[in-house]
Order: C-alpha cells, then structure tokens, then sequence
C-alpha cells in the first residue's frame, strides 16, 4: 500500500518541480524566453504594422513610410538576413541608407537585458538572440 501512494505523490511533485527547473533557466538567461512574435508585436507593430505590410498606427506620421516586411525574398532576390541584422540592431549604421527614424534595437535590448541583471553590463549575447528571433519570425511572414 505504501508504494502505491509514493508513486502519484512523486508524479505530482514531478509536475510542480519541472517548470519550476524551466523557469530558473530562463532567470538565468535574461531574453531567453522572448520570441521573435512577441518583440515583433511589442517593438515593431506600432510602425510596421500587426501585419508587417508598414500600416501600423505610427506609419503615417514618419517622414518615410515603413516597408512592408512581407516581401522582403521578393524585393530582394532572396532574404536579407544580414541587411537585418544590421537595421533591427542599428549600431552599426548602413552607408547610404540617410536619417534612420527607426530604433536603435540594439542599444534597447542591450539595456533591457542590463535591467534584468540587475543593472550589470548588458549581456551581447541575448541583444544577439533577440535580434535573430526577430528576424527568424519576420522570415516566416514573407509571401509565398
């Protein structure tokens, strides 16, 4: 009888200790567990649009409207992978490309990710992951 009740009760804290592990992990690793589509919806949406066609709310008041991200292959031949790295983290500024009124994402996420170690030096690493997170969902938008 008393292996019978030790099995469920052992499933059971199984279950509460599991997500607990999971969620120490991404303690740990600050922007781990932020998704390409929440950054997207949360960062670009207001500008790019909730569909990425450049029609978000603040689209209209930029002095260049945003382009639309879902026809990036088409535009391009193939998708820009690099070129948006380069826009989304924004350090390094793009010869030819004028005023830029987009963010900085870079220089965000690299503060966000400080204010989530406690005001330590931000972690390059996680700007990194965020960055190729949004570029992986906005990889997935593109028109088929």
């Amino acid at each position: 009888m008393g292996d019978s009740l030790l099995r469920p009760a052992f499933a059971l804290l199984l279950l509460f200790l599991f997500p607990t592990a999971i969620h120490a992990q991404e303690d740990a690793d600050p922007g781990a567990g932020v998704s390409g589509e929440h950054d997207f919806n949360m960062y670009c949406a207001s500008c790019h649009g909730e569909d990425a066609r450049g029609n978000g709310p603040k689209a209209f008041s930029l002095a260049l409207r945003p382009p639309n991200l879902t026809t990036l292959t088409q535009r391009y031949g193939e998708f820009p992978h690099d070129r948006l790295v380069r826009m989304i983290d924004g350090r390094d500024a793009i010869s030819g490309h004028g005023e830029r009124e987009m963010p900085v994402w870079g220089v965000w996420f690299k503060a966000e990710s400080a204010q989530e170690l406690g005001g330590a030096k931000g972690d390059e690493a996680s700007v990194q992951r965020r960055v190729d997170n949004l570029i992986d969902y906005i990889a997935g938008l593109q028109a088929k």
